[in-house]
């Protein structure tokens, strides 16, 4: 096993636990080790750190496993993702759509792992990880017996990583063959039924981060007018309709995402009450305000806007436009329910963006609740790019 030397004065992120070693901290590599091997991590003096996945092909060379010196194998997989499960059993969010593994915030750096009913999909985002993922299927056949695993990695990880990304059904014998697997998944969020197909979409197919907010939302909808903006496969919206809102507008640039916002919307029997449209959401913000039309619930969750800190201006610039106008589209008494899943925009920072974009509006605004991710979705305190997803709900006034 290879042995990575730290450069002397041990970072206080280390220290207080943070498993993510940086190329520039690392002094010395000592042994034999190729790109993905598991090595033992040391500091300058000696002293044992930790144990992880080593790639000197990107900044964040090293991921660390374990602070102990404990093999890093099958066992260990299959500990960690019952630990996993055990964690969201006991908090009560295993239900038919839940995240059962989060990378880091369960101690599997580079592994997500979603459950939707009778399938498993996972996604690799390490070299280090994609070795392992034999040991994943086993553990996941244990812990999920007669589950279906279908594997869908990150494009972009896989190439910043240096391994092959791969769409596929994994079986024993043979990766590729889908054999009986279903083509399309159907699972039940509070009441709400929503299909999927494994390897379209994004990511692994809904956003299951936004499931406790989806219900937040509803909760505010009964008799209102309704706009889903960036809505993506339409769950917001047809939560809310199942409660009682009079009607929906949902908007997403993707023709692809508004074909199965519409297959859900049938699937729950409120497509009669509901209007799809592509188009580009920041000029149909703009058009909405410009023709004065008014929702009594208005909901922004788009993409990340930026994945850099260097890029966090512009950033916080696209979110302050889009919540400028949301604002403005907002009835009196109406809510807005507005997101940022850039982990580089804070809590905080995503607030005051809100603050000023309010400011600019001209509308007063109450904070009825600060919104994040599922508690499928944990954050380790020493991790803080765990926690990624911020929100607010908002309320004109």
């Amino acid at each position: 096993m290879g042995t990575l030397v730290l450069r002397r004065g041990l970072h206080p992120r280390l220290r207080a636990g943070h498993p993510w070693i940086y190329r520039g901290e690392i002094g010395d590599v000592r042994g034999s080790w190729v790109p993905g091997d598991v090595v033992d991590v040391v500091d300058a003096a000696g002293a044992y750190v930790g144990r992880g996945t080593y790639n000197p092909r990107t900044s964040l060379a090293c991921r660390l496993f374990t602070r102990r010196q404990e093999p890093i194998d099958e066992s260990f997989v299959a500990r960690r993702l019952q630990a996993a499960l055990d964690y969201r059993r006991d908090a009560g969010v295993a239900t038919e759509a839940f995240r059962l593994c989060w990378s880091e915030a369960d101690h599997l750096p580079g592994l997500v792992a979603d459950s939707y009913g009778p399938v498993t999909i996972i996604q690799c985002f390490t070299l280090g990880m994609s070795r392992m993922l034999p040991w994943v299927r086993e553990a996941l056949g244990a812990i999920l017996p007669g589950t279906w695993i279908y594997r869908r990695d990150d494009p972009t990880a896989a190439r910043i990583e240096g391994f092959e990304a791969r769409s596929e059904w994994m079986h024993d014998s043979d990766p590729g063959a889908p054999g009986d697997a279903p083509e399309e998944i159907l699972v039940e969020e509070s009441g709400s039924r929503f299909a999927l197909r494994p390897g379209q979409g994004h990511k692994t197919g809904l956003y299951l981060d936004q499931r406790e907010n989806r219900a937040v939302v509803a909760a505010h909808a009964a008799g209102r007018r309704m706009l889903d903006g960036f809505c993506y496969t339409g769950a917001f919206a047809c939560q809310a309709l199942r409660a009682g809102a009079r009607d929906a507008l949902l908007i997403d640039s993707s023709g692809e995402a508004l074909a199965s916002a519409r297959r859900n919307l049938e699937l729950n029997g409120v497509a009669d009450r509901a209007e799809v449209r592509e188009a580009n959401v920041f000029d149909e913000l703009r058009q909405l305000d410009a023709r004065r039309e008014r929702f009594g619930v208005v909901v922004l969750d788009p993409p990340p806007f930026t994945r850099r800190k260097d890029a966090l201006d512009a950033a916080a610039r696209g979110y302050k436009e889009i919540n400028i106008r949301g604002l403005r589209l907002l009835e009196p008494g109406g809510v807005l329910a507005t997101f940022s899943c850039s982990h580089h925009v804070t809590q905080e920072l995503f607030e005051s963006i809100c603050r000023d974009a309010a400011g600019d509006a001209g509308v007063t605004a109450r904070v009825v609740q600060t919104l994040g991710q599922g508690h499928d979705h944990p954050v380790l305190l020493n991790v803080p790019e765990t926690r990624y997803l911020s929100g607010l709900l908002l309320q004109a006034i």
